[in-house]
């Protein structure tokens, strides 16, 4: 049967969860078959192609981080809550995805989640020198706290995807505040909230997550 893959679903419902967390608009989000993946590239919204099996599209806050000046964030430190914001947007996916799976995140990040990686390495440069070691592993731990939070609106996000396909994110942004009873304001989560010692050792652990 030719169906979406249920961990590409989950890989794109976390990129969602994060988004929808920072109050970021959701414009859509398309998770492809296998086949739909062989016939060539997704087009998105801007008529680009990506050769994907599933997107996101929102806007980053740090739009082009390799076009920006290493340790930029030295010197404006405003981009630095942007940046690990940003970083939440890159990991959630990869992470959720290792949370369905019962796999370490850190593996698959540099498995399937090679492109989120390769963008979050070009977000972590611009941090000033002093956060560069603890960077990549932080963002890990708190896309986990993130995820592990919202499971149940992850897992009915994945659902709703492998289902159709293709999503408008207000039909996900509903979906979302409907499940948690929350409705986040632009950057009004803290991301130190998602702070803890359970978080990072979620981080690297292997997971466990409930049946889906």
């Amino acid at each position: 049967m030719n169906k979406c893959p249920r961990s590409t679903a989950f890989h794109e419902a976390g990129h969602a969860l994060a988004f929808w967390w920072n109050g970021q608009p959701i414009k859509r989000i398309t998770v492809r078959t296998k086949v739909e993946a062989c016939t060539g590239p997704l087009f998105d919204l801007r008529g680009n192609p990506q050769y994907a099996e599933g997107l996101v599209e929102a806007d980053y806050l740090v739009p082009r981080p390799a076009f920006d000046a290493p340790g930029i964030a030295e010197y404006l430190p405003s981009m630095v809550d942007a940046i690990e914001r940003d970083l939440l947007h890159c990991f959630a996916g990869p992470v959720a995805e290792a949370v369905y799976r019962h796999r370490r995140s850190d593996r698959l990040i540099r498995g399937s989640g090679r492109g989120d990686l390769d963008r979050g390495h070009e977000l972590i440069s611009l941090l000033p020198p002093r956060k560069l070691l603890v960077a990549e592993s932080q963002a890990i731990a708190r896309s986990s706290c993130l995820v592990h939070r919202y499971w149940p609106a992850v897992c009915a996000v994945a659902n709703l995807l492998q289902a159709r396909g293709m999503v408008e994110g207000h039909v996900v942004t509903a979906l979302l505040c409907e499940i948690t009873g929350e409705s986040p304001s632009v950057l009004g989560n803290g991301v130190k909230s998602l702070d803890s010692r359970a978080g990072s050792r979620k981080g690297v652990d292997l997971f466990t997550a409930p049946l889906t």
